[in-house]
C-alpha cells in the first residue's frame, strides 16, 4: 500500500508505478483509454465559456457556475490531478430496418443505441476508483461523467485522449469521436500526460454539413441551435428546426459522419453499447400510441430517455411530416383533436400542412373551430395558409421546377448547387464501404442529383436576425448579387438572388448565424459603383469597407490573393509559399475556393505554376474575360 502523504523524494517514482499500472489495468476495467493531467484551472476556458453565455450559445443544461467549471475541486481536500477516460461505442448498425411507404422510422443519435453510458461510465469509473483505493486506502477521489460541473472536453483535452475538433467533439487518433468521455478529480499528484498535438487542420466538413450552421466558428458551438439540442427541448419547436430534424428523434450525428478522422472507425467491443435495431430506428406511428410504462421498458435503458417520452413523441410527429406519409393522416388527426399536450396538437397541424390534401386541409379546419390554445390557434392558421397556397409551396412546384424528394432518413433536402453535389459526391464515395450497411438516418445511400437545385427556395422573410442586404447588378460577365452587412461587403455571388439564394442561405447560417436577408440598393450603392467603374476600365483597386468571414486559414489565404495587383496573375504554389505553408498548396486551393468576394478578392488571378487556367466559381469562361480585361486596360 501507498500513502498520500509520501515523501517528496520517492514520490515521483510512487506515483508514475501506480499510474503505469492504471494505464495496464484500464482495459480489463471497461475503459478503452485513459490520461492524466493537472488539477490547475482552466484559465483560457472561462473567457469562452462567459463569451457563449453572453451571446446566448449555451444549451442551458450546463452547471450555471462558471468557476465549477473551471476550477477542479474536492470536497474535502485539495485537487492535485485529473484522470480522464474515453469509452468507444458503435458508428455502425448490422441489418438496420428500412424505412417504407407506410412504415417510415425515426432514428436515435449513435450515442444512445446503447445501453444509458452514463450508467456504463459511472460502473467503469468505480471499478477504476476501488483499484486505485486498493493502493492508496486513504485517496480522494470524487468521479464524474457529462452531468459534473468540470467541461468533459477541456479534461480530455488536456489528458492527452485526443485533441478539440471544429465540431467541439474530442477525437481520439485511435477511435475517432465515437466516445464518450469522464473524469475524475483525485489529490495524488500524477505526473501529466502530453496533451495531443493533431488538429483539423485547414479541414471545414463539420461546419459546412451542420443542418442549422449551429457550428457558427471553428470549435463555436450555438447550442441553441443545435439539432441535437432542439430533440431534447420540451414544447413548441420553430418551423426552421421542424424543417430540419428529418426523422431524427434524439440528436444529431452529421457533424461526427462527415468528419474524415472517423472514416472507417465503428467499435464493437462492449455488448452492452450495441445497439437493438428496433429501438434505435423505431416506427414512428407506433410511438405515438405508446404509454409510460412501455417506453421505459423499450427505451428505459438508452440514454434517450432522459427526457422523457414527450420530446420524442413530438419528433416522431415531426418526421411523419418531413416524409409526407399520407397513411399517417388518420393517426395525425387523432393528435390534433385529442392529445392534451399543446406542442403535440400543434405539430400535429405543421405536419398534416406538410402531407398537404383534402383531408389535411379539412382536418386543419375542423380543429381550428374547438381549439383554445393561443400557441396552437397560431399553427393551426400557418398550416391553413400553407395549405391553401401550396401552389407556391416546394411541395408543390410551380412549372419548371423539380420536384421535392421525400427525406431518405435525413432532413428535408434542400437545392443543391452544383458545387455541393460533387462535395457530397465525394464524401459518399469515402463513407460508402463503413456506412451503406446501416445508414444511421443522416446520409442519403445515393448522391443527392444535381438536378435538384431546380427547386427554388422561398425567400427569407423573418423579422429577425442580423440584416443581410443584397442588390443586384448587371455586368457584362452576368448578373452579380452584391451581399453586406452594417459592417461592410460580404459576398459576392455569380448570378440572380433568386437563383443564388440557398447558397447565400447556407452562409448566413454558416457565419452570421441569426439573420434575415434584405433587398438594398442604397447599402449597396458604392460597392456597385466601384464594380461598374472596374468592368468600365476605370478602377483597378477596390476601396471598401469588407466584412470577411472565414476560417484563419482563409483569411490568410484572401488576404495574399488581395495583393496581386491588377494585370498580373499568381499561383496556388506561390499562395502557400507567402503564407510559409508550401506543402499546403491543395489546402490553399480549396481556400481559393470558397473565397466569398471573387473579383473583390481577385482569385481570378490566380492560376496552375505552369501558367494554366484553374477552375473557377464563375466558371473559367467568366474567369478569361476578367483576365482580359485587365490585361486591355
Amino acid at each position: 500500500m501507498t500513502s498520500v502523504q509520501t515523501g517528496a523524494a520517492q514520490a515521483g517514482s510512487v506515483w508514475e508505478q501506480l499510474k503505469q499500472e492504471i494505464k495496464a489495468a484500464a482495459p480489463g476495467l471497461g475503459i478503452d483509454d485513459i490520461g492524466f493531467a493537472s488539477a490547475e484551472p482552466f484559465v483560457s476556458l472561462k473567457s469562452l465559456l462567459e463569451q457563449s453565455r453572453d451571446k446566448g450559445y449555451a444549451s442551458g443544461f450546463e452547471e450555471p457556475d462558471i468557476e465549477k467549471r473551471v476550477r477542479p475541486a474536492l470536497q474535502d481536500g485539495e485537487p492535485a490531478s485529473l484522470i480522464a477516460i474515453a469509452v468507444a461505442y458503435p458508428s455502425k448498425m448490422v441489418n438496420p430496418p428500412k424505412s417504407e411507404p407506410g412504415a417510415y422510422r425515426g432514428i436515435l443519435a449513435r450515442s444512445a443505441w446503447g445501453r444509458d453510458y452514463h450508467y456504463v461510465l459511472r460502473e467503469a469509473m468505480d471499478k477504476l476508483v476501488n483499484f486505485i483505493r486498493e493502493r492508496v486506502p486513504e485517496a480522494m477521489i470524487e468521479s464524474m461523467v457529462d452531468t459534473g460541473a468540470l467541461v468533459d472536453r477541456a479534461v480530455s483535452q488536456r489528458a492527452g485522449i485526443g485533441f478539440s475538433g471544429k465540431n467541439c467533439a474530442i477525437i481520439s487518433s485511435k477511435f475517432g469521436s465515437w466516445i464518450y468521455l469522464g473524469e475524475l478529480v483525485t489529490n495524488i499528484p500524477f505526473q501529466p500526460d502530453t496533451p495531443v498535438t493533431e488538429d483539423c487542420g485547414e479541414c471545414t466538413k463539420c461546419i459546412d454539413a451542420c443542418p442549422t450552421g449551429a457550428l457558427v466558428g471553428p470549435g463555436q458551438l450555438n447550442a441553441q441551435r443545435c439539432i441535437s439540442f432542439v430533440t431534447q427541448t420540451k414544447g413548441f419547436v420553430d418551423e426552421e428546426f421542424m424543417l430540419k430534424i428529418g426523422n431524427r428523434l434524439y440528436g444529431c450525428d452529421t457533424c461526427q459522419i462527415v468528419c474524415p478522422k472517423n472514416r472507417g472507425k465503428n467499435w464493437d467491443h462492449h455488448p452492452d453499447l450495441q445497439p437493438d435495431p428496433e429501438i434505435v430506428k423505431p416506427l414512428l406511428l407506433p410511438l405515438l400510441d405508446i404509454g409510460n410504462r412501455e417506453f421505459k421498458e423499450r427505451f428505459g435503458q438508452s440514454s434517450a430517455a432522459w427526457r422523457g417520452k414527450k420530446p420524442i413523441q413530438r419528433n416522431a410527429v415531426i418526421a411523419l411530416g418531413n416524409f409526407k406519409d399520407k397513411s399517417a393522416v388518420p393517426k395525425l388527426t387523432e393528435v390534433l383533436k385529442r392529445d392534451p399536450r399543446p406542442e403535440l396538437r400543434g405539430t400535429a397541424a405543421w405536419a398534416l400542412s406538410r402531407i398537404g390534401g383534402e383531408d389535411a386541409m379539412r382536418v386543419i379546419g375542423e380543429a381550428a373551430a374547438n381549439e383554445q390554445d393561443g400557441n396552437v390557434l397560431s399553427m393551426l392558421q400557418k398550416a391553413k395558409e400553407r395549405l391553401s397556397s401550396s401552389e407556391t409551396l416546394p411541395d408543390q412546384p410551380q412549372a419548371g421546377q423539380a420536384r421535392e424528394k421525400q427525406p431518405v432518413e435525413q432532413s428535408v433536402k434542400q437545392p443543391v448547387e452544383q458545387q455541393q453535389f460533387e462535395a457530397l459526391h465525394e464524401l459518399q464515395k469515402s463513407l460508402q464501404s463503413e456506412m451503406a450497411s446501416d445508414q444511421g438516418g443522416e446520409l442519403p445511400l445515393q448522391p443527392a442529383k444535381p438536378e435538384a437545385a431546380a427547386w427554388k427556395p422561398l425567400a427569407v422573410t423573418g423579422l429577425q436576425g442580423t440584416p443581410v442586404y443584397y442588390d443586384e447588378l448587371l455586368t457584362p460577365i452576368g448578373t452579380l448579387t452584391l451581399c453586406a452587412t452594417d459592417e461592410g461587403l460580404c459576398h459576392v455571388d455569380f448570378g440572380t438572388f433568386h437563383v443564388r439564394e440557398a447558397h447565400l442561405q447556407q452562409w448566413a447560417r454558416t457565419w452570421i448565424g441569426e439573420y434575415r436577408y434584405e433587398k438594398n440598393e442604397e447599402k449597396l450603392s458604392e460597392a456597385a459603383k466601384q464594380v461598374q467603374q472596374y468592368f468600365a476600365g476605370e478602377r483597378k483597386n477596390f476601396e471598401l469597407k469588407l466584412n470577411l468571414h472565414g476560417t484563419p486559414f482563409q483569411l490568410q489565404v484572401w488576404h495574399v490573393l488581395s495583393d496581386i495587383s491588377y494585370g498580373e496573375t499568381s499561383s496556388h504554389q506561390q499562395v502557400a509559399e507567402t503564407i510559409g505553408r508550401p506543402k499546403a498548396v491543395r489546402a490553399v486551393s480549396d481556400a481559393i475556393s470558397k473565397n466569398p468576394m471573387p473579383i473583390i478578392i481577385p482569385c481570378h488571378r490566380n492560376s496552375d505554376k505552369d501558367g494554366t487556367l484553374l477552375g473557377y466559381v464563375g466558371g473559367l469562361q467568366t474567369k478569361e474575360q476578367l483576365l482580359t480585361l485587365e490585361q486591355q486596360s
